[in-house]
Protein backbone atom coordinates (compact mmCIF):
# COMPACT_ATOMS: atom_id res chain seq x y z
CA UNK A 1 0.00 0.00 0.00
CA UNK A 2 1.75 3.64 -1.05
CA UNK A 3 2.15 5.31 1.63
CA UNK A 4 -0.52 8.77 1.80
CA UNK A 5 1.93 11.51 2.32
CA UNK A 6 1.17 14.35 5.28
CA UNK A 7 1.24 17.10 2.42
CA UNK A 8 -2.12 15.99 0.72
CA UNK A 9 -3.92 15.37 4.11
CA UNK A 10 -3.54 18.86 4.85
CA UNK A 11 -4.48 19.76 1.43
CA UNK A 12 -7.31 17.76 1.48
CA UNK A 13 -8.55 19.04 4.99
CA UNK A 14 -8.03 22.95 3.71
CA UNK A 15 -10.09 22.24 0.85
CA UNK A 16 -12.89 21.14 2.29
CA UNK A 17 -12.79 23.39 5.15
CA UNK A 18 -12.73 26.27 2.66
CA UNK A 19 -15.36 28.89 3.07
CA UNK A 20 -14.95 31.86 0.45
CA UNK A 21 -17.87 33.90 1.30
CA UNK A 22 -18.02 34.19 4.93
CA UNK A 23 -14.47 34.50 5.30
CA UNK A 24 -14.58 37.82 2.60
CA UNK A 25 -17.69 38.61 4.55
CA UNK A 26 -16.10 38.68 8.45
CA UNK A 27 -13.06 40.69 6.68
CA UNK A 28 -15.53 43.24 5.40
CA UNK A 29 -17.30 43.69 8.78
CA UNK A 30 -13.83 43.68 10.73
CA UNK A 31 -12.38 46.29 8.69
CA UNK A 32 -15.85 48.25 8.61
CA UNK A 33 -15.87 48.41 12.49
CA UNK A 34 -12.01 49.32 12.70
CA UNK A 35 -12.60 52.27 10.46
CA UNK A 36 -15.87 53.30 12.28
CA UNK A 37 -14.73 52.61 15.67
CA UNK A 38 -11.29 54.73 14.68
CA UNK A 39 -13.26 58.09 13.98
CA UNK A 40 -15.52 57.17 16.94
CA UNK A 41 -13.11 57.25 19.53
CA UNK A 42 -10.68 59.78 17.81
CA UNK A 43 -14.26 62.09 18.19
CA UNK A 44 -14.74 61.23 21.90
CA UNK A 45 -11.29 61.25 22.86
CA UNK A 46 -11.71 65.39 21.83
CA UNK A 47 -14.71 65.71 23.72
CA UNK A 48 -13.09 64.03 26.80
CA UNK A 49 -10.30 66.35 26.35
CA UNK A 50 -12.56 69.61 26.75
CA UNK A 51 -14.21 68.05 29.71
CA UNK A 52 -10.39 67.89 31.42
CA UNK A 53 -10.04 71.34 30.65
CA UNK A 54 -13.17 72.62 31.99
CA UNK A 55 -12.89 70.33 34.92
CA UNK A 56 -9.42 71.54 35.19
CA UNK A 57 -10.44 75.88 35.16
CA UNK A 58 -13.24 74.55 37.81
CA UNK A 59 -10.15 73.49 39.99
CA UNK A 60 -8.47 76.44 39.36
CA UNK A 61 -10.89 78.81 40.23
CA UNK A 62 -11.77 76.88 43.63
CA UNK A 63 -7.95 77.08 44.37
CA UNK A 64 -8.02 81.09 43.73
CA UNK A 65 -10.53 81.59 46.20
CA UNK A 66 -9.21 79.32 48.50
CA UNK A 67 -6.16 81.64 47.85
CA UNK A 68 -7.79 84.74 48.64
CA UNK A 69 -9.89 83.52 51.45
CA UNK A 70 -6.61 82.66 53.33
CA UNK A 71 -4.84 85.27 52.50
CA UNK A 72 -7.65 87.91 54.08
CA UNK A 73 -7.28 86.25 57.61
CA UNK A 74 -6.18 89.13 60.07
CA UNK A 75 -3.84 86.99 61.89
CA UNK A 76 -1.69 85.66 59.28
CA UNK A 77 0.30 89.09 58.72
CA UNK A 78 0.99 89.13 62.54
CA UNK A 79 2.02 85.27 62.07
CA UNK A 80 4.59 86.23 59.23
CA UNK A 81 6.69 88.20 61.24
CA UNK A 82 6.81 85.19 64.18
CA UNK A 83 9.46 82.33 63.69
CA UNK A 84 8.60 79.81 60.71
CA UNK A 85 7.38 77.01 63.08
CA UNK A 86 4.54 79.35 64.01
CA UNK A 87 3.75 79.51 60.97
CA UNK A 88 3.68 77.02 59.79
CA UNK A 89 1.99 74.96 62.92
CA UNK A 90 -0.96 77.42 61.80
CA UNK A 91 -0.79 76.54 57.74
CA UNK A 92 -1.09 73.02 59.54
CA UNK A 93 -3.81 73.70 61.56
CA UNK A 94 -5.99 75.03 58.69
CA UNK A 95 -5.13 72.34 56.07
CA UNK A 96 -6.29 69.86 58.35
CA UNK A 97 -9.58 71.49 58.86
CA UNK A 98 -10.05 72.14 55.56
CA UNK A 99 -9.48 68.54 54.45
CA UNK A 100 -9.45 69.81 50.81
CA UNK A 101 -5.52 71.34 50.23
CA UNK A 102 -2.93 69.27 49.92
CA UNK A 103 -0.38 72.12 49.87
CA UNK A 104 0.02 75.35 51.79
CA UNK A 105 3.29 78.19 52.11
CA UNK A 106 3.71 81.50 53.37
CA UNK A 107 6.06 83.69 51.35
CA UNK A 108 7.43 86.96 52.41
CA UNK A 109 6.94 90.13 50.11
CA UNK A 110 10.09 89.38 48.18
CA UNK A 111 8.79 85.51 47.38
CA UNK A 112 10.73 83.87 50.19
CA UNK A 113 9.71 80.78 51.87
CA UNK A 114 8.75 80.99 55.42
CA UNK A 115 6.71 78.51 55.85
CA UNK A 116 5.67 75.15 53.79
CA UNK A 117 3.16 72.70 54.82
CA UNK A 118 4.43 69.83 53.27
CA UNK A 119 8.16 70.27 54.99
CA UNK A 120 9.23 70.95 58.45
CA UNK A 121 11.83 73.07 56.95
CA UNK A 122 11.45 76.19 54.72
CA UNK A 123 13.04 75.35 51.87
CA UNK A 124 12.62 77.21 48.48
CA UNK A 125 9.99 76.23 46.15
CA UNK A 126 11.48 76.22 42.52
CA UNK A 127 9.59 78.63 40.60
CA UNK A 128 7.28 80.29 43.73
CA UNK A 129 9.00 83.47 43.29
CA UNK A 130 8.84 83.97 39.70
CA UNK A 131 6.30 85.61 37.51
CA UNK A 132 3.58 83.80 39.43
CA UNK A 133 4.27 86.90 42.30
CA UNK A 134 3.84 89.44 40.40
CA UNK A 135 0.82 88.40 38.36
CA UNK A 136 -1.24 88.20 41.55
CA UNK A 137 -0.29 91.83 42.60
CA UNK A 138 -1.99 92.16 38.89
CA UNK A 139 -5.55 90.77 39.24
CA UNK A 140 -7.03 87.88 40.62
CA UNK A 141 -4.75 85.18 42.26
CA UNK A 142 -1.70 83.70 39.87
CA UNK A 143 -2.49 79.72 38.78
CA UNK A 144 0.14 77.19 37.67
CA UNK A 145 1.54 73.64 38.03
CA UNK A 146 4.41 73.84 40.89
CA UNK A 147 6.65 70.92 40.50
CA UNK A 148 8.06 70.62 44.42
CA UNK A 149 10.83 67.64 46.12
CA UNK A 150 7.38 66.55 47.33
CA UNK A 151 5.71 65.68 44.73
CA UNK A 152 3.89 68.23 41.51
CA UNK A 153 1.08 70.39 42.68
CA UNK A 154 -1.35 73.08 41.08
CA UNK A 155 -1.08 75.73 42.43
CA UNK A 156 -2.99 79.36 42.98
CA UNK A 157 -0.88 82.58 44.10
CA UNK A 158 -2.37 85.60 46.57
CA UNK A 159 -1.01 88.27 48.26
CA UNK A 160 -1.78 89.10 51.83
CA UNK A 161 -2.85 92.90 51.72
CA UNK A 162 -3.07 95.32 55.02
CA UNK A 163 -3.78 98.77 54.77
CA UNK A 164 -3.02 98.85 50.87
CA UNK A 165 0.41 97.15 51.79
CA UNK A 166 1.47 93.71 50.87
CA UNK A 167 2.74 91.65 53.56
CA UNK A 168 3.41 88.48 52.43
CA UNK A 169 1.72 86.02 50.16
CA UNK A 170 0.27 82.56 49.86
CA UNK A 171 0.10 79.57 48.08
CA UNK A 172 -1.89 76.49 48.27
CA UNK A 173 -1.95 73.82 46.02
CA UNK A 174 -3.48 70.32 44.94
CA UNK A 175 -1.67 67.38 44.73
CA UNK A 176 -1.17 65.90 41.02
CA UNK A 177 -1.35 61.91 41.59
CA UNK A 178 -3.16 58.96 41.44
CA UNK A 179 -6.14 60.51 43.31
CA UNK A 180 -6.29 63.45 41.30
CA UNK A 181 -5.97 60.94 37.91
CA UNK A 182 -8.95 58.70 39.56
CA UNK A 183 -10.83 61.75 40.18
CA UNK A 184 -10.68 62.80 36.55
CA UNK A 185 -11.67 59.87 35.14
CA UNK A 186 -14.26 59.55 37.30
CA UNK A 187 -15.45 63.25 36.07
CA UNK A 188 -14.64 62.47 32.08
CA UNK A 189 -15.39 58.66 32.39
CA UNK A 190 -12.25 57.89 30.56
CA UNK A 191 -9.00 55.86 31.66
CA UNK A 192 -5.99 59.10 32.41
CA UNK A 193 -2.41 58.58 32.94
CA UNK A 194 -0.47 61.59 34.04
CA UNK A 195 2.87 62.29 33.10
CA UNK A 196 5.40 64.71 34.73
CA UNK A 197 9.00 65.63 33.83
CA UNK A 198 10.30 62.98 36.25
CA UNK A 199 8.27 60.28 36.14
CA UNK A 200 4.69 58.86 36.32
CA UNK A 201 2.19 61.11 38.91
CA UNK A 202 -0.74 59.13 38.58
CA UNK A 203 -2.58 56.03 36.44
CA UNK A 204 -6.17 54.72 36.56
CA UNK A 205 -4.41 52.03 34.90
CA UNK A 206 -1.63 48.98 36.41
CA UNK A 207 1.97 51.77 36.39
CA UNK A 208 4.30 48.41 35.46
CA UNK A 209 2.27 47.78 32.33
CA UNK A 210 2.16 51.36 30.96
CA UNK A 211 4.58 51.67 28.00
CA UNK A 212 5.71 55.44 29.25
CA UNK A 213 6.49 56.08 32.50
CA UNK A 214 7.39 60.14 32.23
CA UNK A 215 6.24 63.17 29.67
CA UNK A 216 9.27 62.58 26.80
CA UNK A 217 8.66 58.97 26.65
CA UNK A 218 5.04 59.81 25.74
CA UNK A 219 5.85 62.66 23.35
CA UNK A 220 8.79 60.30 21.47
CA UNK A 221 5.35 57.71 21.25
CA UNK A 222 2.96 60.45 20.08
CA UNK A 223 5.95 61.36 17.57
CA UNK A 224 6.34 57.91 16.27
CA UNK A 225 2.64 56.58 16.46
CA UNK A 226 0.68 59.35 15.43
CA UNK A 227 0.51 60.03 11.23
CA UNK A 228 -0.01 63.70 11.43
CA UNK A 229 -1.43 66.61 13.44
CA UNK A 230 -4.82 67.42 12.98
CA UNK A 231 -5.53 70.44 11.71
CA UNK A 232 -7.83 73.42 12.75
CA UNK A 233 -9.59 71.08 16.37
CA UNK A 234 -8.47 71.94 19.37
CA UNK A 235 -9.76 71.81 22.70
CA UNK A 236 -12.08 74.18 24.34
CA UNK A 237 -8.68 75.70 26.26
CA UNK A 238 -7.51 76.41 22.43
CA UNK A 239 -4.24 73.81 23.39
CA UNK A 240 -3.96 71.42 19.78
CA UNK A 241 -5.89 68.19 19.84
CA UNK A 242 -3.44 65.79 18.14
CA UNK A 243 -4.77 62.33 16.18
CA UNK A 244 -5.01 59.65 18.60
CA UNK A 245 -2.62 56.45 18.65
CA UNK A 246 -2.80 53.08 19.65
CA UNK A 247 -1.37 51.24 22.19
CA UNK A 248 -1.70 47.93 23.41
CA UNK A 249 -1.64 47.36 27.67
CA UNK A 250 -1.88 44.53 29.21
CA UNK A 251 -3.71 42.53 27.02
CA UNK A 252 -6.18 45.43 25.93
CA UNK A 253 -5.59 47.80 23.05
CA UNK A 254 -6.11 51.51 23.44
CA UNK A 255 -6.73 54.66 21.72
CA UNK A 256 -4.13 57.38 23.62
CA UNK A 257 -4.44 61.46 22.95
CA UNK A 258 -2.80 63.80 25.65
CA UNK A 259 -2.43 67.69 26.59
CA UNK A 260 -0.17 69.46 28.22
CA UNK A 261 -1.90 70.27 32.01
CA UNK A 262 -2.79 73.79 32.06
CA UNK A 263 -0.14 75.86 33.58
CA UNK A 264 2.69 73.22 32.54
CA UNK A 265 4.37 72.48 29.57
CA UNK A 266 6.10 69.46 31.59
CA UNK A 267 3.06 67.63 32.72
CA UNK A 268 0.72 65.52 29.99
CA UNK A 269 -2.88 64.21 30.81
CA UNK A 270 -3.26 61.26 28.68
CA UNK A 271 -6.77 60.08 28.18
CA UNK A 272 -7.53 56.31 27.22
CA UNK A 273 -10.28 54.48 25.45
CA UNK A 274 -10.64 50.86 25.03
CA UNK A 275 -10.51 49.75 21.31
CA UNK A 276 -11.08 45.88 22.51
CA UNK A 277 -14.05 47.33 24.69
CA UNK A 278 -15.59 49.56 21.70
CA UNK A 279 -15.27 46.76 18.89
CA UNK A 280 -16.62 44.08 21.31
CA UNK A 281 -20.52 44.37 19.23
CA UNK A 282 -18.90 44.53 16.31
CA UNK A 283 -17.00 41.47 17.03
CA UNK A 284 -20.49 39.81 17.99
CA UNK A 285 -21.96 40.22 14.98
CA UNK A 286 -18.94 38.33 13.08
CA UNK A 287 -19.48 35.59 15.70
CA UNK A 288 -23.39 35.58 14.76
CA UNK A 289 -21.74 35.54 11.06
CA UNK A 290 -19.78 33.07 11.28
CA UNK A 291 -22.32 30.79 13.32
CA UNK A 292 -24.84 31.02 10.13
CA UNK A 293 -21.74 29.59 8.00
CA UNK A 294 -21.25 26.70 10.00
CA UNK A 295 -23.87 24.72 8.63
CA UNK A 296 -22.77 24.73 5.45
CA UNK A 297 -19.13 23.70 7.07
CA UNK A 298 -19.66 21.13 9.80
CA UNK A 299 -18.47 18.57 7.23
CA UNK A 300 -15.13 20.63 6.84
CA UNK A 301 -14.73 21.30 10.49
CA UNK A 302 -15.25 17.42 11.66
CA UNK A 303 -13.13 16.68 8.62
CA UNK A 304 -10.25 19.27 10.19
CA UNK A 305 -11.03 17.51 14.13
CA UNK A 306 -9.98 14.36 12.90
CA UNK A 307 -7.09 15.66 11.18
CA UNK A 308 -5.73 17.94 14.47
CA UNK A 309 -6.27 14.67 16.38
CA UNK A 310 -4.18 12.42 13.92
CA UNK A 311 -1.64 15.48 13.51
CA UNK A 312 -0.95 16.08 17.59
CA UNK A 313 -1.27 13.04 19.34
CA UNK A 314 2.36 11.70 17.62
CA UNK A 315 3.39 15.06 18.07
CA UNK A 316 2.53 15.21 21.57
CA UNK A 317 4.31 11.87 22.19
CA UNK A 318 7.44 12.92 20.24
CA UNK A 319 7.82 15.62 22.19
CA UNK A 320 7.40 14.06 25.13
CA UNK A 321 9.56 11.02 24.03
CA UNK A 322 12.05 14.23 23.58
CA UNK A 323 11.45 15.09 27.51
CA UNK A 324 12.33 11.75 28.58
CA UNK A 325 14.99 10.83 26.60
CA UNK A 326 16.58 14.17 27.63
CA UNK A 327 16.08 13.41 31.15
CA UNK A 328 18.00 10.24 30.67
CA UNK A 329 15.14 7.37 29.83
CA UNK A 330 16.58 6.11 26.75
CA UNK A 331 14.31 2.83 27.10
CA UNK A 332 11.34 5.10 25.50
CA UNK A 333 9.97 4.20 22.35
CA UNK A 334 7.63 5.70 19.74
CA UNK A 335 4.61 3.68 18.05
CA UNK A 336 6.09 3.24 14.36
CA UNK A 337 2.66 1.85 12.74
CA UNK A 338 1.74 5.01 10.54
CA UNK A 339 2.72 4.93 7.08
CA UNK A 340 3.40 8.77 6.24
CA UNK A 341 6.40 11.32 7.25
CA UNK A 342 4.94 10.97 11.27
CA UNK A 343 5.86 7.03 10.97
CA UNK A 344 8.73 7.69 9.51
CA UNK A 345 10.16 10.23 11.89
CA UNK A 346 9.10 7.59 14.60
CA UNK A 347 11.07 5.13 13.64
CA UNK A 348 14.14 7.68 13.44
CA UNK A 349 13.40 8.90 16.57
CA UNK A 350 13.45 5.00 18.14
CA UNK A 351 17.09 4.33 16.03
CA UNK A 352 18.66 7.64 17.27
CA UNK A 353 17.06 6.70 20.84
CA UNK A 354 18.65 2.93 20.51
CA UNK A 355 21.89 4.46 19.56
CA UNK A 356 22.08 7.08 22.15
CA UNK A 357 21.06 4.23 24.40
CA UNK A 358 24.27 2.35 23.51
CA UNK A 359 26.45 5.07 23.72
CA UNK A 360 25.90 5.79 27.39
CA UNK A 361 26.40 2.32 28.09
CA UNK A 362 29.44 2.17 25.80
CA UNK A 363 30.77 5.09 28.34
CA UNK A 364 30.70 3.14 31.28
CA UNK A 365 33.44 0.52 29.48
CA UNK A 366 35.87 3.22 28.82
CA UNK A 367 37.64 5.60 30.77
CA UNK A 368 36.95 9.80 31.01
CA UNK A 369 40.23 10.99 28.96
CA UNK A 370 38.92 8.41 26.46
CA UNK A 371 35.57 10.51 26.00
CA UNK A 372 37.38 13.54 26.08
CA UNK A 373 39.91 12.01 23.02
CA UNK A 374 36.31 11.43 21.06
CA UNK A 375 34.88 14.03 21.43
CA UNK A 376 38.24 15.96 20.54
CA UNK A 377 38.87 13.63 16.90
CA UNK A 378 37.23 16.53 14.71
CA UNK A 379 40.83 18.20 15.20
CA UNK A 380 42.78 15.58 16.45
CA UNK A 381 43.18 12.15 14.53
CA UNK A 382 42.24 9.09 16.50
CA UNK A 383 46.33 7.66 16.61
CA UNK A 384 47.64 10.95 17.55
CA UNK A 385 49.95 10.99 20.49
CA UNK A 386 51.53 13.35 22.90
CA UNK A 387 53.58 13.48 25.84
CA UNK A 388 52.39 14.86 29.23
CA UNK A 389 53.73 14.66 32.57
CA UNK A 390 51.31 12.49 34.94
CA UNK A 391 50.95 10.34 38.16
CA UNK A 392 49.92 6.93 37.47
CA UNK A 393 48.01 5.38 40.68
CA UNK A 394 47.60 1.06 40.41
CA UNK A 395 45.96 -1.18 42.80
CA UNK A 396 46.00 -4.90 42.66
CA UNK A 397 44.20 -7.27 45.59
CA UNK A 398 46.11 -9.47 47.71
CA UNK A 399 44.75 -13.09 48.05
CA UNK A 400 42.68 -12.61 45.37
CA UNK A 401 43.36 -15.58 42.81
CA UNK A 402 42.84 -17.78 46.19
CA UNK A 403 39.41 -16.29 47.10
CA UNK A 404 38.34 -16.50 43.26
CA UNK A 405 39.04 -20.32 43.25
CA UNK A 406 37.13 -20.99 46.66
CA UNK A 407 34.19 -19.05 46.14
CA UNK A 408 31.10 -19.35 43.63
CA UNK A 409 31.48 -17.19 40.55
CA UNK A 410 29.16 -14.80 41.62
CA UNK A 411 29.66 -13.95 44.86
CA UNK A 412 33.72 -13.27 42.86
CA UNK A 413 32.10 -10.72 40.77
CA UNK A 414 29.89 -9.38 43.21
CA UNK A 415 33.07 -8.81 45.69
CA UNK A 416 35.39 -7.41 42.81
CA UNK A 417 32.77 -5.27 41.65
CA UNK A 418 32.35 -3.85 45.52
CA UNK A 419 35.75 -3.43 45.53
CA UNK A 420 36.32 -1.64 42.21
CA UNK A 421 33.38 0.41 42.69
CA UNK A 422 34.84 1.51 46.08
CA UNK A 423 38.18 2.30 44.93
CA UNK A 424 36.75 4.25 41.48
CA UNK A 425 34.96 6.53 44.22
CA UNK A 426 38.09 7.86 45.61
CA UNK A 427 39.76 7.98 42.49
CA UNK A 428 37.08 10.37 41.01
CA UNK A 429 36.83 11.90 43.83
CA UNK A 430 40.63 13.20 44.11
CA UNK A 431 39.95 14.21 40.44
CA UNK A 432 41.82 11.56 39.08
CA UNK A 433 40.97 9.32 35.85
CA UNK A 434 39.58 5.59 35.86
CA UNK A 435 42.15 4.42 32.82
CA UNK A 436 40.94 0.53 32.75
CA UNK A 437 40.24 -2.46 35.04
CA UNK A 438 42.45 -5.07 34.53
CA UNK A 439 40.97 -8.11 36.72
CA UNK A 440 41.56 -7.21 39.40
CA UNK A 441 43.51 -4.09 39.62
CA UNK A 442 43.00 -0.35 39.03
CA UNK A 443 44.64 1.72 36.64
CA UNK A 444 44.40 5.47 37.20
CA UNK A 445 45.81 8.76 36.10
CA UNK A 446 46.31 11.88 37.78
CA UNK A 447 46.73 15.17 35.89
CA UNK A 448 47.31 18.70 37.05
CA UNK A 449 48.24 20.83 40.01
CA UNK A 450 49.19 18.71 43.21
CA UNK A 451 48.42 15.44 40.83
CA UNK A 452 51.26 13.46 43.23
CA UNK A 453 49.71 14.81 46.66
CA UNK A 454 46.02 14.18 45.46
CA UNK A 455 47.21 10.28 44.14
CA UNK A 456 48.69 9.20 47.46
CA UNK A 457 45.75 10.81 49.42
CA UNK A 458 43.51 8.56 47.34
CA UNK A 459 45.86 5.56 47.99
CA UNK A 460 45.64 6.36 51.60
CA UNK A 461 41.59 6.78 51.72
CA UNK A 462 41.64 3.68 49.04
CA UNK A 463 43.45 1.22 51.71
CA UNK A 464 41.07 3.16 54.61
CA UNK A 465 37.97 2.70 52.61
CA UNK A 466 38.85 -1.45 51.32
CA UNK A 467 39.98 -2.62 55.06
CA UNK A 468 36.41 -1.38 56.22
CA UNK A 469 34.69 -3.05 53.52
CA UNK A 470 36.48 -6.11 53.52
CA UNK A 471 36.42 -6.55 56.82
CA UNK A 472 32.50 -6.59 56.59
CA UNK A 473 32.33 -8.86 54.16
CA UNK A 474 34.19 -11.48 55.57
CA UNK A 475 36.51 -11.53 53.10
CA UNK A 476 40.79 -12.11 53.85
CA UNK A 477 41.42 -9.71 51.19
CA UNK A 478 43.72 -6.39 51.02
CA UNK A 479 45.08 -4.16 48.07
CA UNK A 480 48.62 -3.20 47.53
CA UNK A 481 48.87 -0.15 45.55
CA UNK A 482 52.23 1.00 43.64
CA UNK A 483 52.34 5.12 42.76
CA UNK A 484 54.97 6.86 40.03
CA UNK A 485 55.28 10.07 38.77
CA UNK A 486 56.67 11.41 35.43
CA UNK A 487 56.49 11.47 31.56
CA UNK A 488 54.46 9.24 29.75
CA UNK A 489 52.64 9.06 26.21
CA UNK A 490 49.01 9.51 25.75
CA UNK A 491 47.34 7.93 22.46
CA UNK A 492 44.84 5.62 20.93
CA UNK A 493 47.09 2.27 20.90
CA UNK A 494 46.17 -1.07 19.03
CA UNK A 495 44.09 -1.66 15.77
CA UNK A 496 42.13 -0.52 12.86
CA UNK A 497 39.22 -2.50 14.33
CA UNK A 498 40.23 -2.07 18.02
CA UNK A 499 41.41 0.72 19.79
CA UNK A 500 42.22 1.51 23.49
CA UNK A 501 43.17 4.78 24.50
CA UNK A 502 45.73 4.55 27.06
CA UNK A 503 49.18 5.79 28.69
CA UNK A 504 52.37 3.88 28.15
CA UNK A 505 56.13 4.77 29.52
CA UNK A 506 58.45 3.92 31.56
CA UNK A 507 56.85 5.23 34.80
CA UNK A 508 53.52 3.11 33.55
CA UNK A 509 55.54 -0.22 33.60
CA UNK A 510 57.22 1.65 37.00
CA UNK A 511 54.06 2.05 38.63
CA UNK A 512 52.84 -1.33 37.74
CA UNK A 513 56.23 -3.03 39.86
CA UNK A 514 55.87 -0.90 42.50
CA UNK A 515 52.48 -2.21 42.85
CA UNK A 516 53.35 -5.95 42.78
CA UNK A 517 56.16 -4.77 45.40
CA UNK A 518 53.78 -3.44 47.40
CA UNK A 519 52.11 -5.94 50.31
CA UNK A 520 48.74 -6.07 51.36
CA UNK A 521 47.89 -2.62 53.07
CA UNK A 522 51.02 -0.86 51.37
CA UNK A 523 51.67 2.23 49.64
CA UNK A 524 55.11 2.24 47.58
CA UNK A 525 55.93 5.32 45.98
CA UNK A 526 58.44 6.34 43.19
CA UNK A 527 61.52 9.16 44.22
CA UNK A 528 60.04 11.45 41.27
CA UNK A 529 56.40 10.94 43.01
CA UNK A 530 57.80 11.67 46.88
CA UNK A 531 60.02 13.97 46.39
CA UNK A 532 57.21 16.29 44.80
CA UNK A 533 55.44 15.74 48.40
CA UNK A 534 58.13 15.14 50.81
CA UNK A 535 56.54 18.23 52.89
CA UNK A 536 53.16 16.63 53.43
CA UNK A 537 53.86 13.14 53.19
CA UNK A 538 55.60 10.75 55.92
CA UNK A 539 57.40 7.76 54.11
CA UNK A 540 60.40 5.73 54.85
CA UNK A 541 63.21 4.78 52.06
CA UNK A 542 63.83 1.31 51.27
CA UNK A 543 66.67 -0.64 49.55
CA UNK A 544 66.96 -0.01 45.51
CA UNK A 545 66.03 -2.01 43.82
CA UNK A 546 66.47 -3.24 39.97
CA UNK A 547 63.24 -3.12 37.72
CA UNK A 548 63.16 -4.97 35.01
CA UNK A 549 63.17 -2.71 31.55
CA UNK A 550 65.48 -0.30 33.73
CA UNK A 551 69.00 0.09 33.64
CA UNK A 552 69.48 1.60 36.69
CA UNK A 553 68.05 0.60 40.45
CA UNK A 554 65.49 2.85 41.46
CA UNK A 555 64.71 4.72 44.74
CA UNK A 556 61.62 2.77 46.55
CA UNK A 557 59.53 4.61 49.72
CA UNK A 558 56.75 2.95 51.53
CA UNK A 559 54.11 5.54 53.03
CA UNK A 560 53.35 5.54 56.72
CA UNK A 561 50.78 7.41 58.27
CA UNK A 562 48.39 9.76 56.69
CA UNK A 563 48.26 12.25 53.57
CA UNK A 564 47.26 15.67 55.26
Amino acid sequence: MRPQSLRTRLLLASSAILAGLIAATLLYVGWQANQFVGERLAADLRRTQELAAAQEAVRHETLRATARLLAAFPELRALIATDAATVRDFLVDYRNRSGRLDLIAALDPSGRVVARTDTLVAAPLPGAAGPWLADSLKGPPATGVLEAESGTYEVAVAPGEAAGTVFGFVLVGLRVDRSFARALSDQVGDEVVVLGRGGLLGATLQADLLPWHDAAAWDAAADRGAAGRAAGEATADGRAAPDPIEVTIGTERYAAAATRLRGSDAVRLVMLQSRDRALAPYRRIQAGLLALGLVGTLAGIALSAWLARSLTAPLASLADGTRRVAAGEYEFALDESRRDELGALARSFNVMTRGLRERVEMQRFVSQSTVQMIRARATRPASAGERRRLTILITDLRGFTGFAEAHAPEEVVAVLNRTLSVQAARVARFGGDVDKFIGDSLVSLFEGQDMALRAIRCAVEIQQALASELEGAGTPLAAGIGIATGEVVLGSIGSDERLDYTAIGSHVNLASRLCAMAGPGEVLLAAATFDAVRDFVGAERLEDVAIRGLQEPVTVYRMRGRAS
